[in-house]
């Protein structure tokens, strides 16, 4: 199985629409700093996202990087130890979603791959819904683009037609 690393943002919308256990069958363990359920426990956190991070499942497994070094300063404290934790332990993935983390990440060779990646990884392996679970999406918090979701979703479903099989 891969090495990957999450940051807080796909783990939240995720659980939100209760597609976390994905991961898993994906991933198989998903590796996260203390920085990250730091995050998914702050107060203003939804209950059920709270609640996840106060008790994550087996196939979290939280590390702390040796060291958050410096050229992450622009990023929020979850995503630069994220990074930090990526670059130290060889990450094979990072699930990030914010575009200059997205970005920094892509500077340090790391592969990247956001909520979105996710699902349709998901929905190719025939584990959801792709459509449906985008729309679940959209009525969170989550800002995505309407017009990029509709291409996403289209893309998607082109390549179905195109690869039925997977």
């Amino acid at each position: 199985m891969a090495v990957v690393v999450s940051d807080s943002t796909p783990l939240h919308y995720l659980v939100l629409v209760g597609r976390d256990a994905v991961l898993q069958k994906l991933y198989g363990e998903i590796f996260v700093p203390p920085a990250v359920l730091q995050e998914l426990r702050h107060p203003s956190a939804p209950a059920e996202i709270s609640a996840w991070a106060k008790s994550p499942p087996a196939w979290l497994t939280v590390r702390a990087p040796q060291s958050v070094s410096q050229g992450f300063e622009e990023l929020d404290f979850g995503e630069q130890h994220a990074l930090a934790l990526a670059r130290e332990i060889h990450a094979d993935l990072v699930l990030l979603d914010d575009k200059v983390a997205r970005r920094r990440a892509e500077q340090e060779s790391l592969k990247v791959k956001g909520t979105l990646g996710v699902l349709a990884d998901a929905a190719r392996a025939g584990m959801l819904n792709f459509r449906e679970t985008v729309e679940l999406l959209q009525r969170t918090s989550m800002h995505i683009d309407p017009k990029l979701v509709q291409r996403i979703i289209e893309e998607h479903e082109t390549n179905l037609r195109k690869n039925p099989g997977g």
